[in-house]
């Protein structure tokens, strides 16, 4: 008789472990073409921000103004503010991209870095996705952690450990990616606040 359970255990973990495979390889065939690759092997996304008539200087106060709201605190920074370059680069997390439940637990946040580049009438924005952090919780055992590269992982890296997981947690990081992108282009076009309040006199 347990013999028998332990098979029919056995056959329902590799029936589930096949129906996530299929499932974040669906995921990953939604978002296939929507990102690159650099010269490094990083994980990049690209989107150029036409602004006609509207001067450099005020490009990049909006911009700055987005990362000062959102990279203020925490482990999200900015890390470099050049005027006169009319560059900004900032560094973020994004927090429980994925969490893996199974026998174990798995959190995964994935680090990023955006670099917004100005000049008279547009902008560029570069996001970079560098690196996951994971905690493995589980199994009456203390926690562990690792950092390692999106590139190192998969689907990135074809034979990357924990398909399933790291599926999921890339395409979650897309998400956020782009999330992050539409919400700089916003800032760009239309300031940080409202065109209202900003236009209001005081």
């Amino acid at each position: 008789m347990k013999k028998i359970t332990s098979l029919l255990i056995l056959i329902l973990i590799s029936s589930m472990s096949f129906a996530q495979n299929e499932a974040t390889k669906k995921m990953l065939a939604e978002i296939e073409g929507q990102w690159q690759l650099d010269d490094n092997g990083n994980v990049i996304y690209t989107r150029i921000v036409e602004v006609p008539e509207i001067s450099t200087e005020e490009i990049y106060n909006r911009a700055l103004n987005y990362f000062v709201y959102n990279y203020g605190s925490g482990k999200s920074v900015i890390q470099t503010q050049d005027k006169d370059l009319g560059r900004i680069v900032a560094k973020g997390l994004y927090n429980d991209v994925h969490i893996g439940i199974s026998l174990i637990t798995t959190y995964v946040d994935c680090w990023h870095i955006v670099r917004v580049d100005v000049k008279d009438g547009r902008a560029r924005i570069i996001l970079t996705l560098t690196e996951y952090e994971k905690k493995i919780v589980g199994a009456d055992t203390p926690p562990s952690y690792s950092t390692f590269k999106v590139e190192d992982s998969y689907p990135i890296n074809p034979k990357g450990v924990q398909k399933t997981v790291m599926g999921k947690a890339f395409y979650k990081s897309h998400i956020a990616a782009i999330a992050s992108l539409d919400a700089i282009e916003k800032s760009i076009k239309e300031g940080n606040t409202s065109k209202d309040i900003e236009k209001d006199k005081w």
